[in-house]
């Protein structure tokens, strides 16, 4: 029987005295900079402190992972290598990592400390377990979005070590992938700052819910896979994490030792079942109601604490949201010329005839597509976009999806090979299955912005690694960005378009229809889907065809007014998301956007009036996300 780790938490040194004596075989926790739990002061270590934790630690021949799991910006990379260096030296036995921007430094420093791929970046396939492999991996945390069976099935074919999520707060959005926070309050959840966004209270109208009611759609139960410990570990999984570094001693001291008890059972009898009187154990001790989440099946209603009655307090509320005004814009009489250029993405055939003459020579075409927009592309169509665009000398890009469970893996693949036959310019990839599976296809690859690039480490690790072009990240900040720009042409912002803040599991239309569990009748298809706010912000919802629920800021995105200064900064390509828009709209925007490239070539900006008109294409708003 293989050796089965359990993983607590612990944010001060109480709870790592009892964690430890609860029976934990390992700890995680972070400092007070570089660590995805922030927001109380009194809680994490100083390096100090984290010295003596690792001697406390090695001296019950227990280990230490340590929490460099954020997304950092470019100006924390020169405190953040002094920090690796200092986790080494004091002999933590791994690192907890997110950003890619940690590798590089790793490597670059030829550091020998464990590399373990935090659940922030979303591992969820086969082949991105395999790409972690590649670059020095020793662990992956994977996606708490995947099934019983999607783990078995990578864990067949991996050499790394294995962990999921065992007990505690389970956010409803994939992990990593969820900017909500970051766009209602500027205060990014993959930086540990998260306002928790779907902890408020929501009207869901579109649906058979009662319109008129604040109910709280998104607000997760903790989970507790429990009952389900021998099923996973026969699944591959080694070590199993407790969430909870702001809690208490007490409250993880109950759990870990629940959890002991039932690991070691296992240990002794690989057919043994948790017993019954643990479970009760933790129902009692319970913060909210628990589930499954995906370990069985996607999560329905009863995975959802509607009324709020058992969510703990947290100091967050809805808020007028951040919208952009016509007096926002900044005439300046005189710029730097400098020459940029617009890709577009599109979602029809009709959107790319219309593109035609617009000057536009760069085209993106998304494999995923929504429910409520159509269709994939068939082959018959992509012929058609390739003549056409052919004759206009424009070339086409294929992006791939956000998310890539291991269900979706093999079909992505099966979509890839079918797409070969056309000449596209490069395949966009939003996680590393999908990078690494265009790459192996021989495919030009480029980054698009759900790998999450906030800094030049990052960009240049993936240039490294053969990556062509970077999308930067929807949460970069403007001094990141403006360092990230020395990328030059290898860099792309996106500029304007809907913002996808959150991707769910959970269908919030299904799980208020009649027949929840009965045969889907594309419940989602209903107008005006979405969550409403007590302000009466719509925040809308779109599905895609593995009914995962899309939930989208009520603002579309427009740096329109900051173009002269990115493009100073040396950002040369921007990025405008059309594939929404009704071919007449995109092409107005296009014109917009096309003659303030223009202007800028000329080193004139004089665009006051189509700022204007463009907010009169967007009567309910846009925005600047915080930039």
């Amino acid at each position: 029987m293989q050796e089965l780790e359990l993983l607590a938490p612990a944010g001060k040194w109480d709870v790592l005295e009892a964690v430890a004596e609860a029976g934990a075989d390992a700890v995680y926790c972070g400092d007070k900079r570089f660590n995805m739990r922030m927001l109380k002061p009194g809680m994490n270590f100083t390096p100090e402190e984290l010295q003596d934790v690792v001697a406390y630690l090695h001296q019950q021949g227990k280990k230490l992972y340590v929490t460099i799991n954020n997304l950092y910006y470019d100006r924390e990379i020169s405190e953040l290598r002094n920090y690796l260096s200092f986790i080494e030296q004091i002999g933590t036995d791994g690192i907890i990592v997110q950003d890619m921007a940690v590798v590089a430094l790793v490597q670059q420093m030829g550091l020998s400390v464990p590399l373990h791929a935090s659940v922030q970046m979303g591992i969820g396939n086969l082949a991105a377990v395999k790409f972690l492999e590649e670059h020095g991996f020793t662990r992956a945390i994977l996606s708490k979005n995947l099934s019983l069976s999607e783990i078995a099935s990578i864990n067949r074919e991996c050499r790394l070590s294995l962990e999921f999520f065992a007990h505690g707060d389970l956010c409803i959005a994939h992990t990593g992938q969820c900017y909500m926070s970051s766009y209602v309050s500027g205060a990014s959840s993959n930086r540990g700052r998260c306002i928790k966004p779907c902890r408020w209270a929501y009207q869901l109208i579109g649906t058979a819910a009662d319109p008129e009611e604040f109910s709280y759609h998104l607000a997760h139960h903790d989970q507790c896979i429990y009952p389900y410990l021998r099923e996973l570990v026969q699944a591959g999984v080694q070590s199993f994490k407790i969430e909870g570094r702001m809690r208490e001693a007490g409250y993880l001291a109950t759990i870990i030792s629940v959890y002991r008890r039932a690991l070691d059972k296992i240990m002794d009898d690989p057919d043994a079942v948790p017993d019954a009187q643990g479970h009760q154990v933790l129902l009692e001790h319970r913060q909210r109601d628990f589930t499954l989440g995906n370990l069985l099946r996607r999560p329905g209603r009863e995975s959802i604490g509607l009324d709020g009655s058992r969510e703990p307090f947290f100091p967050t509320q809805a808020r007028p949201l951040l919208r952009v005004k016509a007096e926002d814009y900044q005439p300046q009489t005189a710029v730097a010329p400098y020459q940029t250029r617009l890709r577009v993405k599109i979602g029809s055939l009709p959107q790319l005839q219309k593109l035609i003459g617009s000057g536009v020579k760069e085209v993106i075409i998304g494999i995923e597509k929504m429910r409520q927009e159509g269709p994939a592309w068939t082959k018959q169509q992509l012929k058609e976009a390739f003549n056409l665009a052919g004759q206009e000398d424009i070339s086409l890009h294929l992006e791939t999806p956000r998310i890539v469970t291991q269900d979706d893996l093999n079909p992505l693949e099966e979509r890839l090979r079918a797409l070969i036959e056309f000449p596209w310019q490069a395949v966009i990839a939003n996680e590393y299955g999908a990078l690494k599976l265009a790459r192996g296809l021989g495919m030009t690859v480029q980054a698009g912005y759900g790998l999450n690039v906030t800094n030049y480490e990052t960009g240049l690790w993936l240039l490294n690694q053969g990556v062509e072009l970077i999308t930067a990240s929807l949460e970069t900040d403007r001094d990141s960005l403006l360092v990230l720009a020395n990328l030059g042409e290898k860099l792309e912002l996106m500029v304007h378009g809907p913002l996808c803040g959150m991707i769910t599991d959970y269908c919030l239309a299904r799980s208020w229809s009649d027949d929840a569990e009965g045969d889907c009748v594309i419940h989602c298809m209903q107008p005006d889907y979405g969550l409403r706010d007590n302000y009466q912000q719509l925040f809308r919802i779109k599905t895609d065809w593995q009914c995962r629920n899309h939930i989208y800021f009520p603002y579309d995105l427009a740096l329109f007014a900051r173009l002269p200064e990115m493009a100073a900064a040396g950002i040369r390509r921007f990025r405008i998301d059309g594939q929404f828009y009704t071919p007449e709209l995109l092409r107005d925007i296009i014109e917009i956007y096309q003659k303030a490239v223009a202007d800028i070539a000329q080193g004139r900006w004089a665009e006051q009036d189509s700022y204007q008109e463009l907010l009169e294409l967007f009567p309910d708003g846009l925005t600047t996300r915080h930039l």
